[in-house]
This record gives structure tokens, C-alpha cells and sequence, in this order.
């Protein structure tokens, strides 16, 4: 069986040239940000000692293809897929490897897997409010809180954005692009479908705005987004979808409302998952 990243690989090469051949013919291909692609391939080495190895070892990454150097997330008990919006201040003019490189690159340098979790390095990510504050918040929370009860389990976290392309400034698309995304790089449902995440936890921002349609255009959803502990459906909600355990769509971190009422949106969620963790965790 392949290895989680080699079946990623395969799923972005299959669809690559399709993409390009698309952009290219209809002038955009220079004006986009490469295609936000994932991985959990961890080599466990900082960005020096990775680039020594590689300079004196041709086959360097083929020998962290290995199932072990993705156990940090293979072995959780919980996994999180947490998106954003779109790709911001990512990579431009890659192929589907140093892309996926990239990212892998990222999670080595500024993810640190500790005990029986894991957070964002704010030295490494600084005032990034999708890392410091939403995800190393939620993160915690798990760990602190409602782990507690669990303490041999673990949970661990897939970074993702439900858009694909983003300008090259890192802004969002216009329809005509998200188009052809859609059409010719809708690889949302197959990456859920390979890394199997639990939950997820959407970014996307309040009400039903466009990147709620591009939610529903990736997913089965079984009914309507359902109010968390009071709150409004459109500042956060549990989302009805058919391929996971447990959904959430939430405002992005870098939205208008105060800290309080982001972590009151967090903290519907983080009640809403301790009410079914025993479910989560085939206790029941």
C-alpha cells in the first residue's frame, strides 16, 4: 500500500497537467499562486539540516516516503482537518513535487507535534492568526480539556484551504477561475477520502457566502447547518456533512468580530465535540 503522501502525489499528478493546460490557455497561469497542495510527510529535520542531506544525498526524500514519517498523524486517535479561504503568500511556478514539498517543508519547520498533540511555533508563525490563535487555540483546548479524560489518546491536525487558487497578491479568485478549478482540480473530496479525517473545521467566514457554496460543492451535506449553544447559525454552525464524523464552519480568524466572540464560537464547537467524543472515539 502506498504511503498517504505517495497516494496524495498520485492524486495531483493525475489532474496537474489538465489544470495548467487550462490557466495557460486562458492567460492566468502567471497570475495565480501554485495550487495549495498537502502532505503529512514529516521528516522530523529543521530547514538546515534537511538542506545539507539533500545537497550530499540525491535520494534523500524518497527515504522519508516511508509510512513512519507519517505516524504523528496516522496515529492519532482524533484528526483535524482545519481549512481557510484560499492560499496566501504561498508558493509560485512549482511542480506537483516541490509543491507538495513545500508544504512539507512548512509542517517540519513550524509544527511541532508534543505529548499528545501539537501547535503552530508562534516564533515561526508570528502574528498568523490562522496558526497562533485559531488552530494552536483549538488545538490546546483538545489537549487540556477534553483529552483529559483520554490521556493515552492523541489527536493531530491537516492544514487546508477550500479553495485551491488564489491570485498571485493572495487574493481570491473570480468565479471564471473557481471554475476551472472545479472542473479540472476538484481534489477536496479524494484528499478527505485519503487522509480520513474526523473532523473539520471550516474557516470560511459567516453566513452563506461563496466559499459555503464551495463547501458544498466538495461535500454531501444531509440537512440543514445546524446552531451551536445558543449562537447564530451564521457566526458558527455544525455542518450536516455525510463524510465525516463532525463538521463546523466558523468566521476566518482575521474577520471583524473580537477575540471574545471568536473563542465563544470556539468554545460552541470544542462543547460540541466533547459531547460526542466517546462516539469519536468508538466508546460507545
Amino acid at each position: 500500500m502506498n504511503t498517504l503522501s505517495e497516494q496524495l502525489t498520485e492524486l495531483y499528478n493525475e489532474k496537474w497537467s489538465d489544470l495548467m493546460e487550462q490557466l495557460e490557455a486562458n492567460g492566468l497561469r502567471n497570475k495565480l499562486q501554485c495550487p495549495f497542495l498537502i502532505s503529512v510527510l514529516r521528516s522530523g529535520q529543521k530547514k538546515e539540516e534537511r538542506e545539507k542531506e539533500k545537497n550530499f544525498d540525491p535520494d534523500w526524500h524518497s527515504k522519508q516516503t516511508t509510512p513512519g514519517h507519517e505516524e504523528w498523524y496516522t496515529k492519532a486517535d482524533i484528526k483535524i482537518m482545519f481549512f481557510g479561504q484560499e492560499p496566501h503568500g504561498w508558493e509560485k511556478d512549482l511542480d506537483v513535487g516541490d509543491t507538495m514539498a513545500a508544504y512539507e517543508d512548512f509542517l517540519d519547520d513550524k509544527y511541532v507535534v508534543e505529548g499528545n498533540s501539537g501547535y503552530f511555533n508562534e516564533d515561526e508563525v508570528g502574528n498568523t492568526r490562522m496558526f497562533s490563535f485559531a488552530i494552536n487555540g483549538i488545538m490546546s483546548c483538545m489537549r487540556d480539556d477534553i483529552l483529559q479524560t483520554y490521556p493515552d489518546k492523541k489527536v493531530s491536525m491537516i492544514w487546508n484551504n477550500i479553495s485551491k487558487l488564489s491570485t498571485f497578491e493572495g487574493a481570491p479568485v473570480d468565479s471564471f477561475t473557481h471554475e476551472i478549478e472545479h472542473e479540472y482540480f476538484h481534489v477536496i473530496p479524494k484528499e478527505v477520502e485519503i487522509l480520513k479525517p474526523d473532523i473539520l473545521i471550516f474557516f470560511t467566514g459567516p453566513r452563506e457566502n461563496k466559499y459555503y457554496k464551495y463547501i458544498q460543492e466538495n461535500f454531501t451535506m444531509d440537512g440543514e447547518p445546524l446552531p451551536l449553544a445558543n449562537l447564530s447559525v451564521h457566526d458558527v454552525a455544525r455542518l450536516p456533512i455525510k463524510e465525516v464524523a463532525l463538521a463546523y464552519k466558523t468566521h476566518h480568524p482575521n474577520s471583524r468580530i473580537s477575540d471574545k466572540q471568536h473563542w465563544d464560537n470556539y468554545g460552541a464547537i470544542l462543547a460540541d465535540i466533547k459531547e460526542n467524543i466517546d462516539k469519536l472515539l468508538k466508546k460507545e
